[in-house]
């Protein structure tokens, strides 16, 4: 008799969240992951909440009641911890898919001095002979939090240095960057854990900066003091070479993104990238002898206003289109 009362509540109830999910998938557009995932929920809080109220003598009102605060809070909860969890939103967007990052608002170390930020961060040695140059030596090093590089310094990073950022955590440098690995002893900026992405390399008005022999894998995207950085390795108006390097499972919108100013990338291998490959929105340079792999979008993404001259590069496996252009193409070199 119990097991009849508590299928008539269900049943009627059932039916009503699956019509609230339908509607918001067909008038809503509510994001199919996340109606996947919240009717995932639905499903298993049911069976444990009924398996436990077999023999419950509540009312109907009060048990429906019960029934979906516990699903509510449960969903609720594991939404809040993935959130918690993976900062750089990756779980967040594969559950929800919403596609979303963390601002973080870190504009008071922007005046950081060198002694500064080699106090807070070990790793960073000073150049004795230029107190402006700050020096990374080989070695693994876990980096914490968001690092700021003030203007006026340069930052450069010896062949073998690995730094392993945690989850959302970004090198952001209003300063050069050169980053010269070799061909044994790259470079590499990674996850302390591939399951939590950790943010970006930006470089931002900067002077020249170099990547050479430099290995990006489990990044993604990042929000901060105001400015979007949307690829493993954002270039905000500044000019940089980018030769040797391999940009591999990145999940950001772009693997690699250059805003204004000019880049130059060469002999690069670009693979299994979420999005876009490399991406360009304004700014001039040269993207030739480069290998893009299995890219979620273009393969090469050119915005308007953007002047590159484009040759011999290998694409392959790119889902939406080897390479866009918002202008003419005729402007531009287009040898594959």
């Amino acid at each position: 008799m119990l097991r009849q009362v508590n299928l008539k509540l269900a049943v009627p109830v059932t039916l009503l969240v699956v019509a609230a999910l339908t509607i918001a998938k067909e008038i809503y557009k509510a994001p199919e992951p996340l109606l996947m995932f919240i009717g995932a929920m639905f499903l298993v809080c049911s069976a444990v909440f009924w398996s436990l109220n077999r023999r419950s003598k509540a009312s109907a009102y009060v048990q429906i009641s019960r029934w979906l605060l516990g699903w509510s809070f449960v969903t609720a909860s594991l939404l809040w911890a993935a959130h918690r969890f993976d900062k750089a939103g990756w779980i967040w967007f594969k559950l929800t898919g919403y596609n979303v990052t963390l601002p973080e608002y870190l504009s008071e170390r922007m005046n950081w001095p060198a002694a500064e930020l080699a106090k807070r961060q070990p790793f960073f040695a000073i150049d004795p002979e230029d107190s402006t140059r700050l020096l990374i030596d080989s070695g693994e090093y876990d980096i914490d939090e968001t690092i700021i590089v003030p203007p006026g310094l340069s930052l450069t990073m010896a062949p073998g240095a690995v730094l392993r950022f945690g989850a959302g955590c970004s090198l952001i440098s209003y300063s050069p960057i050169i980053a010269r690995g070799t061909e044994n002893e790259s470079i590499i900026f990674t996850a302390q854990n591939k399951w939590r992405k950790w943010g970006v390399v930006g470089v931002v008005r900067a002077g020249q900066s170099i990547f050479e022999h430099v290995r990006f894998e489990h990044g993604r995207q990042a929000l901060i003091n105001g400015i979007d950085f949307p690829g493993a390795l954002s270039l905000i108006e500044t000019e940089t070479k980018v030769t040797q390097s391999h940009f591999v499972n990145l999940f950001g919108k772009d693997a690699a993104q250059v805003h204004g100013g000019q880049a130059f990338f060469r002999n690069n291998t670009f693979q299994d990238c979420f999005k876009d490959g490399l991406d360009f929105d304004g700014g001039a340079g040269e993207v030739s002898h480069n290998r893009f792999a299995r890219c979620g979008d273009e393969a090469i993404d050119l915005g308007e206003d953007s002047r590159v001259q484009v040759f011999d590069n290998i694409i392959v496996g790119a889902k939406d289109a080897r390479m866009r252009a918002d202008s003419q193409l005729n402007k531009h070199r287009t040898n594959y």
